[in-house]
Order: C-alpha cells, then structure tokens, then sequence
C-alpha cells in the first residue's frame, strides 16, 4: 500500500499528499486513498488545530521534529500537502510502510 503514495522529492526534502479526517477518537492512519495519506485526527477542525495535529503525529511517526514538518497547501481543507524537510522519499516510505500493512 505504501507504493500507492504520492510522494514528490523536493530540494527542502520531500512533500507527501494527505486527507485528514478530523474528529475522530484517536490519531491513527487509516490507508492510502487516491494516492494521498488518510489520516484521523482526534482535534476538531476549529482554528486549525486539526492541521497542527496532522503535523504533530506526522512528525511522531517519522520520527523527525516538528520543525522538519510544513504545510505546504491545504490550510482550510481535509486534503493538504505535507513537507518532510530533511528526509528522502525512500526514507518516509520506510518509516510508513509498519503503519500501512496491517490495513
């Protein structure tokens, strides 16, 4: 599942496609759909606390620091792009790939 990922290098690092799907009772990845990152988030979307969420359990499990992790577009909508500075598309892949096959 982790191949179907839109994953784009970038010369800050690497951007990931995400769809957010706040208010839900814990922040867990849910799979892949059309190619983005479906995350559910425990914040509701009200001022943009679901998108800080996203960025916070992003960097957790790619085990970077919140500072590599930035939205790139999306502030207003479920579906965003992601910047991972500092990291490969190969290195997210493989830190993904243990939350992806069990779905």
């Amino acid at each position: 599942m982790v191949e179907q990922l839109h994953l784009r290098e970038l010369p800050a690092g690497v951007s990931i496609e995400v769809q957010v799907q706040p208010r839900c009772g814990a922040n867990k990845i849910r799979g892949v759909h059309d190619g983005r990152l479906k995350l559910a988030i425990e914040a509701a979307p009200v001022d943009g606390e679901a998108t800080k969420q996203c960025l916070r359990y992003l960097a957790t499990i790619l085990s970077v620091s919140n500072a590599q992790v930035s939205l790139l577009s999306g502030a207003q909508n479920r579906k965003k792009v992601i910047l991972i500075s500092g990291v490969t598309a190969v290195e997210c892949k493989r830190k993904l790939a243990p939350y992806l096959t069990d779905l």
